[in-house]
């Protein structure tokens, strides 16, 4: 089997370093890459640009792919091709990351500097595949276009897509493709527009999971209701407050954050010659079997260095290094946590980070240097630190850091100038 793979850029610098880097190891006869140029907007939506593309396509299997991906084995991908069908029954559309009908990522794959979603060693059917990368054969895409809908114009496109082939008797999955997506942005306008188009489109289908959200999904009262959407927050912030005084009672030390560091990796501040390390760790070792390597990347000009282990023993290696600079340790579980304390490799300076059902650990990075969410009201969980004197506290945010956050915001110029 081989493989065409169409990706539609508005950054070279991007592609080169990411989806050009990993396919430039590939054999150039079993896999082509075909990049559209949309620096100069000539297409209106990606579905234009990757029809264009498919049509240039010299394979038998096409595989749309976003630029800011790195492609770890390319072995890996030309056997997924080889699943692929036309027929009644068969895989029609395969791709790296879907949701099943539970609201389960599937697929194992490196989401900025985290493991996400469940090992899919052969392919698992879903509601829907991420446009980040997914495959379908040549002539059914030239039979059944991607939609060039200007609702549809960059987002939802491979949702409708698979809806449109299982309305054809196909299946659609989400299967382990090892792949690093190296996103620094997320880009929600117009999101709703594309789901209510999906579901305009494809009425019957709904409701469809998706990566962002369910297409044709009912809001209740309750839910739509001012005081939700202002406070709801509080109760994820409940449940992680509690698992965050675990983690930081067995890990024995460090500061406790709620917080995504997928959104905020990017605004710990590194100094001139450092490099941020980090580790994941990946216990079906499907992922570090292929990816475990190192592989360096940029972000916001800032150097990377990213590793997978299989075993969280393996951590500890990367603990004592004395290389200087922020070490990121993620997928972790609190027991986890309790190993490395015993091991005296977690100090005082920690961050020990709580999202959900994500468990991480920063070191190596003073306390003026991380990002200013990690300082707001909504980071600092209830309870987790010892309850302090009214006179100490400014909006739930200690006061010998309020001063140290005011800095950091006007000094990295937030979005709206506010310490919130």
């Amino acid at each position: 089997m081989s493989i065409s793979l169409v990706c539609v850029f508005n950054n070279q610098a991007v592609r080169e370093e990411c989806l050009d880097r990993s396919v430039a190891r590939a054999d150039p006869e079993r896999i082509e890459l075909i990049a559209v140029d949309n620096t100069g907007q000539r297409f209106a939506t990606a579905g234009a640009a990757l029809n264009h593309g498919a049509r240039l396509a010299r394979h038998d299997v096409v595989g749309f792919v976003h630029q800011d991906v790195y492609l770890h084995s390319m072995s890996r991908l030309l056997e997924v091709a080889d699943e692929l069908g036309s027929g009644p029954g068969d895989w029609g559309m395969l791709g790296a990351a879907g949701i099943d009908a539970g609201g389960a990522v599937v697929g194992l794959l490196r989401d900025r500097v985290q493991l996400i979603g469940a090992s899919a060693v052969e392919p698992v059917e879903v509601d829907s595949l991420d446009e980040v990368l997914f495959l379908a054969r040549r002539e059914l895409v030239l039979r059944e276009s991607l939609a060039e809908d200007a609702d549809l114009a960059w987002h939802a496109y491979a949702v409708e897509y698979g809806v449109r082939l299982r309305e054809l008797g196909l299946r659609v999955g989400a299967v382990d493709l090892a792949i690093t997506h190296n996103s620094l942005t997320v880009n929600l306008a117009r999101l709703a527009e594309a789901h209510h188009r999906v579901a305009e489109l494809h009425p019957a289908a709904v409701p469809v999971r998706t990566t962002c959200g369910v297409v044709g999904a009912e809001s209740g009262w309750l839910r739509s209701s001012t005081v939700v959407r202002r406070h709801g927050w509080r109760r994820r912030g409940l449940a992680e407050s509690l698992t965050a005084r675990r983690a930081r009672h067995r890990a024995g030390a460090g500061r406790p954050v709620l917080a995504d560091v997928r959104l905020d990796v990017d605004d710990v501040v590194l100094v001139p010659g450092e490099r941020f390390r980090v580790v994941n760790v990946d216990r079906t070792g499907a992922f570090s079997a292929v990816a475990g390597d190192p592989l360096e990347l940029t972000r916001r000009g800032a150097p990377f260095e990213l590793v997978a282990v299989h075993h969280p023993a393996e951590l500890l290696a990367h603990l004592r290094s004395e290389t200087p600079g922020p070490l990121l340790c993620t997928n972790l579980t609190i027991d986890d946590l309790a190993g490395l304390g015993a091991a005296g490799v977690v100090g005082d300076d920690a961050v020990v980070g709580i999202h959900e059902s994500d468990v991480w650990l920063l070191t190596g990075v003073a306390v003026d240097r991380l990002p200013p969410a990690w300082l707001s009201g909504r980071a600092v969980p209830f309870n987790a630190l010892r309850p302090l004197p009214p006179e100490t506290r400014v909006s739930g945010v200690r006061e010998d850091r309020v001063a140290l956050a005011a800095s950091i915001q006007v000094g990295r110029g937030g979005e709206d100038g506010v310490l919130h």
